[in-house]
């Protein structure tokens, strides 16, 4: 993350100058593949040092070549029901588990030994003698793939607790906050700070791919673009919201090519956690309303997710939000960023789940005390939002209690 000014004045670390670009699975397991056929090219030709029979090599790497491979394949095939388990108990889009990069190096890893030890097999083929490299390379290399399916077959289990999932999501909505806005200074902490004014008279750029999803930005090209000819970009659209086709992406005051503000947005499919604050608090929320519907009934989790939900809250509400205008260092306001506010992170964390839980009284005799612990460490200018949902909790309490407290009537 590179250090850019912001509105207020200050200078912090902003995640949306440089996007995280995920490398492809397909182009690693192709590289991996490519490295063992050369090593198993090249290591069956060295003459000098110690040498094995090479009937014996041709044991050592047949086993580990063929029975990593079939190893890999098992676990596999049992981590996709894992995964599939994992998206029915918690929320389809939960991804953490799917998305560790560790899943496709593993394999990737795996079949480049599987390449090195056919390869090497084929080249060795007709000596006497083979150098003892060969067999020792593959015997590490599989004791690394297996080193790493016992950390994967950990993490996929792992993924099943909802205490180990719930802290997950804690620590990856964490980062994405402390990435993006820094601590208000205590003299700060109790006034309202008005974000900078974005122009509004700018040229529209429209969105002319299919429909998709805004994943991150990167905004170093964009700013040195924008520093050479004093133009402005002001995002209409946030990080993880939908582009539309024919939608306005952003508006640019001056000479800036639409082009330059298109190649900004980096899409996909999904929402990820790399520039989106608001998706820890969006699939904490998801698994709170699944445990409370009919058919899961499951308040305790429910009361576990409200917990989350409020620790975040806790530690956002000491945070400045106001860092969507962002300054190229030594110049103007360049880019204005679409950035959630205050009452967006209390709507999507509290509103859904405090209206699934009205019929529960465990989570609203829990949610009072959690909600009212929030309310007395929020600065002054963001109590107004935490107060509306505690009024509504009693509101649903009192009715709740109303509901159990009216006879039956009489026959």
């Amino acid at each position: 993350m590179s250090r850019v000014g912001v509105g207020s004045g200050r200078t912090v670390r902003i995640r949306f100058v440089r996007a995280r670009r995920h490398r492809r699975a397909r182009l690693l397991v192709l590289l991996m593949a490519a490295v063992g056929i050369a090593l198993g090219i090249l290591l069956p030709r060295i003459d000098a040092g110690a040498t094995v029979p090479t009937a014996r090599a041709a044991e050592v790497l047949g086993a580990l070549g063929f029975g990593i491979l079939g190893l890999v394949t098992v676990i596999y095939s049992l981590l996709f029901l894992v995964v599939q388990s994992s998206n029915t108990t918690f929320t389809p889009r939960l991804d953490l588990f799917q998305d560790d990069p560790w899943i496709w190096r593993t394999y990737a890893l795996a079949l480049g030994l599987f390449a090195f030890s056919t390869t090497a097999f084929l080249v060795m083929a007709g000596a006497s003698d083979v150098t003892v490299v060969v067999p020792l390379l593959g015997f590490a290399v599989a004791l690394v793939v297996l080193g790493l399916m016992w950390s994967i077959q950990a993490k996929a289990f792992d993924s099943l607790r909802m205490n180990s999932t719930l802290d997950r999501l804690q620590a990856a909505g964490r980062e994405v906050i402390e990435g993006l806005y820094p601590r208000r200074p205590v003299p700060e902490t109790s006034r309202t700070e008005p974000p900078a004014p974005a122009p509004t008279n700018g040229r529209p750029v429209l969105w002319r791919g299919p429909q998709t999803t805004l994943q991150q930005l990167e905004l170093r090209r964009l700013l040195r673009a924008g520093g050479r000819t004093d133009a402005e970009v002001v995002f209409r659209v946030g990080v993880g919201r939908t582009l539309w086709p024919g939608a306005a992406v952003a508006e640019v005051s001056g000479d800036l090519d639409d082009d330059v503000v298109v190649a900004s947005c980096v899409t996909g499919v999904d929402r990820t956690f790399d520039q989106d604050p608001l998706l820890a608090f969006r699939l904490l929320a998801d698994i709170g309303i699944r445990a409370m519907s009919p058919a899961v009934n499951d308040p305790a989790t429910a009361v576990q997710v409200l917990d989350a939900v409020v620790g975040l809250l806790l530690d956002l509400a000491q945070r400045d939000l106001t860092v969507g205008a962002i300054t190229a260092p030594g110049s103007a306001t360049r880019i204005h960023l679409d950035l959630p506010g205050w009452a967006d992170y209390v709507d999507e964390g509290l509103d859904e789940l405090l209206a699934a839980s009205r019929h529960s009284p465990m989570v609203l005799e829990r949610a009072v005390p959690t909600v009212t612990r929030l309310a007395d460490q929020v600065p002054p200018d963001r109590l107004p939002e935490v107060a509306g949902r505690l009024q509504r909790l009693h509101a649903h309490l009192r009715a709740l209690r109303l509901e159990t407290d009216t006879p039956p009537p009489t026959v």
